[in-house]
């Protein structure tokens, strides 16, 4: 059976109407900061490795709080920046250990300022980026917590995406992150490949950012490497690279698919795809 969430999934948010959620919206100014951290997200990935991305984007993330315009960004919207600089950081840790104590301190650190923040204000107050990036946050840490509590925050989650599709969300982020909760739930608790193709279809038509519309053309290409349509993968897999050429990302994806394997496996069982990696490369 699957692992139930782990990497990229699930979030603790209290489930609530879709009338009575995401009230609070950011100023233009704000939303340019998020979707200029999202665009140095994406910059990141054509670095030439992990180690080589870690040191570009501490770079950029200096320069980039640097040049915020001093009292035309809410305490919200900064920690939504900061949650989008610490998942892209988190990923290239990942990359390099998933197992160290230090990979996980770092984005339970995250973690509890978003927890924090959500105990002082309720879901309904909280704006769209900041919802979505906190989940990501929460996906993040997954792994590092018990199974039982994963399964927990991860029904709460399920309830809250369909919240924000219902209110009218119209972020590639959130129809990724719904996406993932159908591919990796297992089917005895509403997992399902065919619905999470459904939501990955969506987000590289919507974006706002060409992060979302990346990320939405390359989960789409691994569900459909998953259910057999190879023509349909390395279709999509090359809008990707319109999107973003020369990064070194859809590269690893198509290593992993030559081997028979998919990112959406990498994520949760690791050490397999790394075995079977070995395999067939004979590493």
């Amino acid at each position: 059976m699957k692992k139930f969430f782990a990497g990229i999934m699930a979030g603790a948010f209290l489930a609530l109407g879709a009338a009575d959620v995401f009230c609070s919206d950011f100023t233009e100014y704000e939303n340019s900061l998020v979707m200029g951290a999202m665009q140095i997200r994406l910059e990141s990935r054509s670095q030439k490795d992990q180690k080589a991305a870690l040191e570009w984007l501490e770079k950029k993330r200096a320069e980039f709080f640097s040049s915020i315009k001093k009292g035309e960004a809410g305490e919200e919207a900064l920690l939504a920046v900061e949650n989008v600089f610490v998942c892209e950081k988190y990923h290239y840790v990942w990359e390099l250990d998933d197992k160290a104590k230090a990979t996980g301190a770092m984005i339970l650190s995250q973690f509890n300022k978003v927890m924090e923040w959500n105990q002082s204000h309720p879901l309904e107050k909280r704006g769209e980026w900041y919802t979505l990036t906190a989940c990501e946050v929460i996906n993040n840490s997954m792994p590092w917590f018990k199974y039982s509590k994963r399964i927990s925050l991860g029904m709460e989650n399920k309830k809250v995406y369909e919240a924000m599709l219902s209110s009218g969300c119209k972020k590639g982020l959130l129809y990724l992150h719904t996406g993932l909760w159908y591919a990796f739930a297992p089917s005895i608790a509403g997992g399902s490949d065919a619905k999470a193709k459904q939501y990955f279809s969506v987000a590289p038509h919507i974006g706002p950012t060409d992060y979302e519309k990346f990320l939405g053309y390359v989960f789409l290409s691994q569900i459909e490497f998953k259910m057999g349509d190879k023509a349909s993968c390395q279709a999509h897999l090359a809008e990707a690279d319109k999107i973003s050429p020369g990064n070194a990302y859809t590269d690893f994806v198509r290593y992993l698919n030559k081997a028979g394997c998919d990112s959406l496996d990498y994520a949760t069982d690791r050490d397999d795809v790394e075995a079977k990696l070995n395999k067939y490369y004979k590493r």
